[in-house]
């Protein structure tokens, strides 16, 4: 018997504030951001994801987007600070995804664009459309955007040839 594909839920912070005095990575969500979180959180509860681990870039906006998932209903078994995420390109996400140990079946990674829809571009979806369409539908990627990706292989290879994009949703 093989196991079920594995599943990464990619998520753009939600919408912050401009400006912080403490600086850019400690700039806190707007309440629109908070509440649009939270619907997220919701939304993904009514889809049936359950998260064995949550990862987060440790900035003040993608911290609150985790809260905010959960106050939501996301059900979450360990949130996990990865400070490769912030400011994250695609590759950095990818390596981030990459050390996740395999036990992990459900995984969501709350970061940042360029590096969240960045991966998302990577990975081509079941309607067989390229890299290149993805591309372009995922460059304005809107904050508290979601791509839901299924792979059947190990973390450490992420993404390969059984990555597939099922699901984009933008709030």
């Amino acid at each position: 018997m093989t196991d079920s594909p594995r599943m990464v839920v990619l998520v753009r912070h939600a919408q912050a504030k401009n400006r912080s005095e403490g600086g850019d990575r400690e700039r806190e969500l707007t309440r629109h951001g908070r509440e649009t979180a939270r619907a997220v959180g919701e939304w993904m509860a009514q889809q049936g994801v359950r998260a064995d681990v949550m990862v987060c870039s440790p900035a003040v906006r993608t911290v609150s987007t985790c809260d905010e998932l959960q106050r939501g209903g996301l059900q979450v078994g360990q949130v996990w600070a990865d400070r490769c995420l912030y400011d994250a390109d695609p590759d950095e996400v990818i390596a981030s995804i990459r050390e996740v140990p395999d036990e992990v079946r459900t995984l969501v990674v709350v970061g940042h664009a360029p590096g969240v829809p960045g991966v998302v571009a990577q990975v081509a979806d079941h309607t067989g459309r390229g890299v290149g369409e993805v591309h372009d539908e995922v460059m304005g990627w809107p904050t508290a955007g979601v791509g839901v990706v299924v792979h059947e292989g190990s973390w450490a290879v992420f993404p390969d040839e059984t990555s597939a994009l099922v699901m984009v949703r933008f709030p």
